[in-house]
């Protein structure tokens, strides 16, 4: 395995699944739970889960369902989002399932899917619709649909971030080295501290969670480019954006 590193700066309630299937001498275990369909203003919806991968590094490849067309949102990798080892989600400001339904959708149903893994093969789950009424926005969909934004105002800190990632024993190492922004927890869900706040860290679109520090570390990646990206945010949860770009960095690793 060789890995080359580089930086340039530039939701939940549901059922969960099992599958282990041990192929070619690897094992493959996978756990998916939190599964949640977000309707959107046009009728669709996004679906989201999260993975438990406490075997070999996959990649997700496909997606389907019997009550809609499904398609998989991958932005980040035309292969298809990687699975690491450890925890990963589908989200909405990442990869994730988009779901157009054969039939209006209800609060609390539940929707059969299925999810093809690259090496685990086929899973099947079954995700819970949100409620209907609070639809979302589809700018608040995909990795660049941020959401709500903090548009760094004149004379406050105005955060840059670059990252340094190595390879480990068992996977990754990510550093932060950030200008004008201070890391923390304290204030999170809570009231806007310009200068202040947590990130988001994604590899291959595939979102790995918040980062409360400016260190991360993340497990094995399947053979293949991996693109790894740090966002910031604020207290409140909007993306910092200066000079009307986001506040973010990417790093690129090879994995042979």
């Amino acid at each position: 395995m060789k890995a080359v590193a580089g930086f340039v700066a530039v939701l939940l309630i549901g059922v969960a699944a099992w599958v282990a299937a041990p192929r070619s001498g690897d094992r493959h275990a996978l756990l998916i739970a939190d599964s949640v369909a977000r309707p959107l203003e046009d009728g669709s919806a996004a679906i989201a889960l999260t993975i438990q991968n406490d075997g070999k590094p996959d990649r997700l490849i496909a997606a389907d369902s019997p009550h809609g067309t499904v398609r998989l949102y991958s932005p980040a990798d035309a292969l298809g989002p990687p699975v690491p080892s450890g925890t990963s989600s589908l989200a909405l400001d990442a990869a994730h399932i988009a779901f157009a339904p054969g039939r209006p959708l209800q609060d609390g149903s539940l929707i059969p899917l299925m999810v093809t893994f690259e090496q685990a093969g086929t899973v099947s789950t079954r995700v819970r619709v949100s409620d209907p009424a609070a639809v979302g926005h589809a700018s608040d969909v995909g990795l660049f649909g941020l959401g709500d934004i903090c548009e760094v105002g004149e004379g406050e800190p105005a955060p840059r971030i670059a990252l340094r990632v190595a390879q480990t024993e068992g996977g990754w190492s990510v550093d932060i080295d950030a200008e004008d922004f201070i890391f923390s927890q304290d204030l999170v869900g809570l009231y806007h501290v310009p200068g202040m706040g947590h990130g988001h860290l994604y590899v291959g679109g595939m979102k790995l969670g918040r980062l409360y520090a400016p260190q991360a570390s993340l497990g094995a990646l399947p053979r293949g480019t991996h693109e790894i990206r740090v966002t910031l945010n604020t207290n409140d949860h909007r993306a910092y954006v200066l000079d009307g770009t986001p506040v973010t960095a990417v790093a690129t690793v090879v994995v042979e």
